[in-house]
């Protein structure tokens, strides 16, 4: 398969876009089904690409690039990744990411005797006025109309351990230029729209935010320029790989924003080339609460 960069990509016409991605399939884990082309568009960025579905997820294709990455500039309260020039092969990309540290579990899997306290806080929750509970690092219940979602706490004790069953063969995370790249879209701003924070519209955790369009989804995350969601949430982070290992990339766990920073620099650890200056305090059961992650297949 020609490995296009975005710029050959962008010249393909659409017989040989998907005569493209029909050579993708081949290359990749057994499961795989392609599914359509489809354009996106945001923030000045644009792409006609593939979509393939594995286990009811959708997967983007993204053609590779050269680009600058990072800022220069110093920010207080953050660091930023230098600026360079990196190659970025093409991926497959899960569109939608997924919590690392949480995962739903049914009802019926709970034992009597060995989940009996949280058996019992399901009950209190019932009866209860609340809409969600959570025991910290341990479980976390959602109302959903008359049912009760369970999510448990992931129990692996390192990230080595977490791969073994969340990343099957073939499968990776993306490197730290890998997301800056699926992140930003191309986009050399701070953030993948701008070098601002607009506060007029609606951003999670920001109360009177967006008031007027309150029924609206979060404008942060609807599909980027490659089609792929984000959180834009400072309160998460998305796990990728490093040099030295990993880290979590588009927010600080809520830090700047819990401790009255404010908006815009509450926001700020959702740039593009972010990195929490804190986070080598965090174990990683810590990191693992607030993390979300997204499979990709290098092709």
């Amino acid at each position: 398969m020609v490995a296009w960069d975005r710029a050959a990509w962008g010249q393909l016409t659409v017989d040989e876009k998907r005569h493209a991605m029909q050579g993708v399939l081949k290359q990749l884990p057994a499961g795989f089904k392609w599914q359509r082309l489809e354009r996106f568009e945001r923030y000045g960025q644009s792409i006609e690409t593939g979509v393939f579905v594995y286990e009811g997820s959708e997967y983007m294709y993204v053609p590779g690039d050269t680009v600058t990455l990072g800022r220069s500039e110093v920010h207080m309260y953050a660091e930023m990744s230098p600026v360079r020039e990196a190659v970025i092969g093409p991926l497959l990309v899960q569109r939608q990411p997924a919590s690392a540290g949480w995962y739903e579990c049914s009802l019926d899997r709970l034992d009597p005797e060995e989940d009996e306290d949280v058996l019992e806080a399901i009950e209190e929750f019932r009866q209860g006025p609340h809409t969600s509970y959570e025991y910290s690092q341990y479980f976390r219940l959602e109302r959903d109309g008359d049912r009760v979602v369970v999510y448990l706490f992931d129990d692996s004790e390192t990230f080595e351990e977490w791969c073994e069953s969340e990343l099957p063969e073939g499968f990776t995370l993306p490197t730290e230029d890998e997301w800056e790249y699926l992140y930003g879209a191309g986009a050399r701003t701070l953030f993948p729209w701008g070098d601002d924070i607009d506060e007029t519209m609606r951003l999670r955790h920001v109360s009177g935010s967006g008031e007027a369009n309150a029924e609206d989804p979060y404008p942060l995350e609807l599909p980027n320029g490659f089609g792929l969601c984000f959180p834009g949430d400072p309160y998460m982070k998305e796990l990728v790989l490093t040099p030295d290992g990993i880290t979590g990339k588009g927010g600080d766990g809520g830090c700047n924003l819990h401790g009255g920073q404010g908006v815009a620099l509450g926001y700020l650890p959702t740039a593009t080339a972010f990195r929490d200056p804190y986070e080598s305090e965090l174990t990683w059961e810590d990191l693992l609460d607030c993390l979300v992650y997204r499979r990709v297949v290098r092709l």
